[in-house]
C-alpha cells in the first residue's frame, strides 16, 4: 500500500513537472483584462444599463398587470362560486386559465432566451462588447500574447502580476482617459 502512494504520488510530481517545463518550452506569453472595470469606464454601458433597466420594468409592469386581472378574475370567481352553474363555472375556469397562459407566454416573450429583454441588450450593449473584445484582440496580437484572461469572470485566478493587466490599454484604446492613479 505505501509503494503505491509512493508510486502515485512520483507519478503525480512528475507530471507536473513535465507540463510546466512543456509550457515553458512553449514560450506563451498571458496577460489579463478586467472586464468589470472596464466596462464600469465606459459611460455609453452604463447608459445602456439604465435603459435595459428601465425596458425591463415596464415589461415586468406590464405583466404584473396581467397578474393583476388574473388575481381580480380568480377573486371574483371566488365570491360568485355559489350562485354560478357548472356551466358558467366551467367558463370562468376556462377564462382564468386562459389568462394565465397568456401571462405565461407574455413572460416568456419579454424575458425569455429570444425576448424582447434579449433583444434590446443585443441592440444597446453587444455593440459595445465587440469594440471592446476587438481592442482586446488587437492587444493580443499586437503583444504576441497566446492568451488573455478575464480576472473578473470567475474566481480561478488568485494572483497575478498588475503589470499583466491590459485594462487600461483597452479603454485608451476606445478612446476613453484613465486617472494616473488607475494606471498599472
Amino acid at each position: 500500500m505505501f509503494r503505491f502512494k509512493l508510486k502515485s504520488v512520483f507519478t503525480l510530481l512528475l507530471m507536473c513537472c513535465s507540463l510546466t517545463w512543456a509550457s515553458a518550452q512553449s514560450g506563451t506569453r498571458y496577460a489579463f483584462v478586467n472586464l468589470d472595470y472596464i466596462f464600469t469606464h465606459i459611460p455609453e454601458y452604463k447608459a445602456a444599463q439604465d435603459e435595459l433597466d428601465v425596458y425591463s420594468s415596464k415589461l415586468q409592469m406590464d405583466i404584473d398587470a396581467v397578474y393583476g386581472e388574473i388575481k381580480e378574475m380568480q377573486s371574483k370567481y371566488d365570491s360568485d362560486k355559489i350562485f354560478l352553474t357548472p356551466l358558467m363555472l366551467e367558463q370562468r375556469e376556462k377564462e382564468i386559465a386562459a389568462k394565465e397562459n397568456k401571462a405565461s407566454l407574455l413572460q416568456q416573450q419579454y424575458f425569455g432566451t429570444n425576448g424582447a429583454l434579449f433583444a434590446k441588450r443585443v441592440e444597446l450593449v453587444k455593440p459595445l462588447q465587440d469594440d471592446v473584445r476587438t481592442v482586446i484582440d488587437d492587444i493580443r496580437k499586437e503583444g504576441n500574447f497566446g492568451l488573455i484572461i478575464d480576472v473578473s469572470a470567475d474566481n480561478s485566478v488568485i494572483s497575478f502580476d498588475p503589470k499583466l493587466d491590459k485594462s487600461n490599454i483597452v479603454l485608451r484604446k476606445l478612446g476613453y482617459t484613465v486617472k494616473k492613479q488607475e494606471e498599472n
